[in-house]
């Protein structure tokens, strides 16, 4: 037996559509702090994958609150069949990103302690001064806590628009209808 609303937090679309903006909008500024200052944490090479891969993510939040608004069949496939591959490479992201960080404390520390970064400048008097003044391990910790509450919103948004597609296929429009949603969109 299966169950239409077993894990469902919000209402279906409403609901989808709400976790989907919020995904774009974490991503988004992710995105963004990672292209600023992920040359501090990283390198310059892995920040750039990392923020590009938070931008990805950020797309795809779009594409489902695009395909959500418009009540699109296509679009809402396109996202469930994309948005598993995404999510997979998000796991070794967060393994990978954790790792990197790790693997960089002592780098990350003499940059705060007024080293220059392969750019030429010290990060001191910059914006992305803010985490020098906390413990390195604590500021770790919350990046990969972070990371990880962004996974879990991925894989739910993933969980509710994938069941809003599986209602889109199998259901008719309205109960008066005896036409399918596919049989809908090729008869027309």
């Amino acid at each position: 037996m299966w169950c239409n609303n077993c894990c469902l937090l919000f209402p279906l679309r409403g609901g989808a559509m709400w976790l989907a903006s919020l995904s774009l909008v974490i991503n988004a500024i992710g995105g963004v702090l990672l292209f600023l200052w992920g040359g501090y944490w990283f390198g310059s090479t892995s920040a750039l994958i990392f923020a590009g891969f938070s931008v990805l993510q950020a797309v795809m939040a779009a594409l489902a609150v695009l395909s959500l608004c418009n009540e699109s069949y296509m679009l809402t496939r396109i996202y469930v069949y994309i948005e598993w591959i995404v999510a997979f490479i998000g796991t070794v992201r967060i393994g990978f990103m954790a790792y990197r960080l790790q693997a960089n404390k002592d780098w990350i520390v003499s940059l705060c302690r007024g080293g220059v970064n392969e750019k030429g400048y010290s990060p001191m008097g910059t914006a992305a001064a803010f985490y020098c003044n906390t413990n390195i391990d604590t500021f770790i910790m919350f990046f990969i806590v972070g990371l990880v509450v962004d996974y879990v919103i991925q894989l739910y948004l993933y969980f509710v628009v994938w069941r809003y597609y599986v209602r889109m296929r199998l259901y008719p429009f309205s109960k008066a209808s005896v036409v399918s949603y596919e049989q809908g969109l090729y008869d027309a």
